[in-house]
């Protein structure tokens, strides 16, 4: 498991299961088996990509041929390995994506999934990448995980995770405890707990719908009290629905 930290910019929603990748314009369906080839081609040619971006940006490293053989002695590999590498014929051990990220002064991240960070993504036929971020959104980091983690969690693919800092919902959630949501849930059909973006903002919240004041936002902690409104505040933009809390994670308990 690899866990990487990068800073990225406010996300769009996103309601399809599918994962669009917006730099190669197609869509993969992550949980057709059938497309399994497609995800490997559209993987080694993403990375492919990236890492060009990144021996661009570095300099000194011509293109052509005699990027191969710069590569080739950069990273100790064979010419053959480079080429493929540099082609999307090929791609480095996970293992040692730390290592290229830091020779070339770039990420894991942006090797792996490019600049922009949307949510979850498969990046081979083993591993997904899971979104974690804080109460600002601003700072965020990437959770590599296997796939049957995800089933043995009880977790959905597209799931994006949330570490909790304020203890209004304390006790379901405690400062430093990590809530897992649904970000293609962003209208609230039933009852349950949701992150929510208050005044640029996000917050957790048990979210109770009919009754005579419209919804009402629960906070467990009872020092902090609850609030009514109307369900017309979620059309206004006052109050957007992130995603349904699907999960936590509770830490030290």
């Amino acid at each position: 498991m690899i866990f990487v930290s990068y800073r990225r910019h406010h996300r769009a929603r996103s309601t399809t299961k599918p994962v669009y990748n917006r730099r190669m314009n197609s869509v993969i369906h992550l949980d057709n088996q059938d497309d399994k080839s497609l995800r490997q081609k559209a993987f080694r040619k993403q990375f492919a990509e990236n890492l060009n971006a990144a021996l661009d940006r570095r300099g000194a490293i011509p293109a052509g041929y005699g990027r191969v053989t710069a590569v080739a002695e950069l990273f100790g590999v064979s010419q053959n390995t480079a080429a493929n590498w540099l082609r999307g014929d090929g791609v480095p051990e996970l293992g040692r994506l730390p290592e290229i990220a830091e020779t070339l002064n770039t990420t894991v991240e942006q090797l792996v999934v490019g600049a922009q960070s949307t949510g979850a993504h498969a990046i081979d036929e083993q591993y997904t990448v899971v979104d974690i971020h804080g109460n600002s959104e601003d700072e965020a980091h990437a959770l590599y995980l296997l796939p049957e983690a995800l089933r043995e969690l009880g977790l959905p693919r597209g799931v994006t995770a949330m570490k909790v800092s304020a203890d209004d919902m304390d006790p379901y959630l405690r400062p430093g405890d990590v809530v897992f949501y649904d970000p293609r849930v962003t209208r609230i059909h039933a009852n349950g707990v949701y992150v929510l973006r208050i005044h640029d903002a996000l917050v957790v919240r048990r979210v109770q719908r009919g009754t005579v004041d419209g919804l009402r936002l629960i906070c467990d902690n009872e020092r902090f009290g609850s609030e009514s409104l109307p369900e017309a505040a979620l059309e206004t933009g006052n109050i957007e629905v992130v995603g349904h809390v699907v999960g936590r994670l509770l830490v030290g308990r």
